[in-house]
């Protein structure tokens, strides 16, 4: 938009200045116009006293002959500083008529001559009357060629004048038009400009209003330049606020549906515990017959596995509160393999799983509650060794991220891998993969939201050629968020 500005306010520019060079231009012609008709005006003039002073003398050289002047009385003299002036007006120019102009000074002084002669004789010898007709032949010959360049002279008067005058009026009806029009012009292009301007910031204000209102679906289209950068931004930003509209709404569901999870568990697990504790007195003190024990113990584990969902369930909803401390990752893994080799997975089967450490050294502390970061390690070693089948392996490694001040922790097995499909529903509350019956769907929702309450990142992607790996990204001295 900063383009067009200037680019218009470069065309008003130039618009007056060419105007004004135009008037400038227009004035200085028609001064010149006018100048030189002026000078053709002040030659008619010359001219038509040349012709006059001819024709007087003419009549002296008659008088002369009646003895009616009996001086030199004559106005030669006069016609030749006429025609003088002439030929100066036209010694700057080599055209034709300066050679007239030559030619008519030598007739003059001629005539002068012949004047003179006149003048000089006895007014009653016979050689006066002989000089007396030629001087009047030459004369008469100076006033016809006088006449006509009076004639020629008038002619072209009258042309200048008016191609003059269409010339001014040429330029008077241009110089109508262009103040005419280009005020209007002017406020043309203010117009375009100041539209510009104002298209786009009307266009941004609705959006605002919209997104104000709710309506988060509005974007803004077809704006270029800065406000297309600005409206870009603002397409962003609503895409951005949709999806944390969405994200708060789900995460107010899962609160509501937390907390009546938690409710009904605490009061679903006290009668199962009653029920567990009487079928378990009956089995020690009763007589049966092995189908009908074989069938209470199935009940009784079924109420264990019900007590653990309900333990994970209340885990989930109700978290503890963390108690942050310094924690050596390494150690903490160490201790988590420990145990998890004294799983049953482990001990039976031929050929035996297997765990292949690899931990990087000298490794910085985090702040974390060790608790709270077994049991994420805990839950994903343990799915691991569910995942891998017998002859597996299970690598677990260890590294610093020095530009990202993070500790990364991966745990990768290699067992079938996860469906594509269900890869982005693996960390949602009770998904599992597991057959039924043998998961309750909220480790990894569990480990999910410990991480990040730890200000870390968990991720999870299948391995090449079969497998799954587990990474966990946690910063190095952040205080863990307490769980309220």
């Amino acid at each position: 938009m900063k383009k067009k500005i200037i680019l218009g306010l470069s065309i008003l520019a130039l618009m007056f200045l060419f105007g004004g060079l135009y008037i400038f231009r227009t004035t200085e012609a028609i001064s010149y116009d006018l100048h030189r008709i002026t000078r053709m005006y002040q030659t008619m003039v010359l001219r038509n006293n040349l012709l006059l002073s001819i024709k007087k003398n003419q009549e002296k050289i008659i008088l002369r002959g009646k003895c009616l002047v009996p001086e030199n009385l004559s106005g030669a003299a006069g016609m030749v500083e006429i025609v003088e002036r002439c030929v100066l007006c036209h010694a700057s120019t080599h055209t034709p008529t300066y050679g007239k102009m030559i030619a008519l000074k030598e007739e003059i002084l001629t005539y002068n001559a012949a004047t003179l002669n006149v003048f000089a004789a006895d007014p009653l010898s016979p050689l006066a009357g002989q000089r007396a007709d030629a001087a009047l032949t030459l004369g008469d010959k100076l006033i016809g060629t006088t006449e006509n360049m009076i004639k020629v002279t008038s002619i072209n008067l009258e042309k200048q004048e008016r191609n003059v005058l269409r010339r001014i009026n040429q330029r008077k009806f241009t110089l109508f038009v262009l103040l005419t029009i280009g005020p209007f012009f002017a406020v043309g292009l203010a117009f375009f400009l100041i539209r510009g301007l104002t298209r786009p910031v009307n266009s941004l204000l609705d959006a605002t209003r919209r997104l104000k209102g709710g309506d988060l679906e509005h974007r803004i289209e077809g704006l270029k330049d800065e406000f297309g950068e600005v409206a870009e931004s603002f397409n962003e930003m609503a895409s951005s606020l949709k999806k944390q509209m969405l994200v708060m709404q789900r995460t107010e569901q899962l609160r509501v549906c937390g907390e009546m999870s938690a409710g009904l568990a605490h009061e679903i697990r006290n009668p199962l515990a009653g029920m567990k504790v009487t079928i378990e007195v009956l089995l020690s003190e009763l007589t049966l017959e092995p189908q009908d024990r074989e069938a209470l113990e199935k009940v009784v584990e079924q109420i264990r596995h019900i007590e653990l969902l309900m333990k994970n369930l209340l885990n989930y909803a109700r978290p503890a509160a963390a108690q942050p401390t310094s924690v050596a990752v390494n150690k903490l893994l160490e201790q988590q393999v420990y145990f998890i080799m004294k799983h049953p997975s482990f001990v039976s089967g031929n050929p035996r799983k297997q765990i292949i450490k690899e931990f990087a050294e000298s490794l910085p502390e985090i702040m974390g509650d060790p608790q709270q970061l077994q049991q994420v390690f805990l839950n994903l070693l343990l799915n691991a060794a569910d995942a891998v089948p017998e002859g597996g392996t299970i690598r677990i490694t260890t590294g610093q991220d020095t530009q990202k001040k993070t500790v990364s922790i991966g745990i990768s097995n290699t067992g079938k891998g996860i469906p594509a499909e269900l890869m982005a529903r693996i960390f949602l509350p009770f998904f599992t993969t597991k057959g039924k019956g043998s998961g309750t769907g909220l480790g990894l929702a569990v480990s999910k939201r410990i991480v990040e309450e730890h200000g870390g990142v968990i991720e999870v992607h299948n391995n090449v050629p079969d497998g799954v790996t587990f990474t966990v990204a946690l910063p190095v001295g952040k205080q863990v968020e307490r769980s309220v």
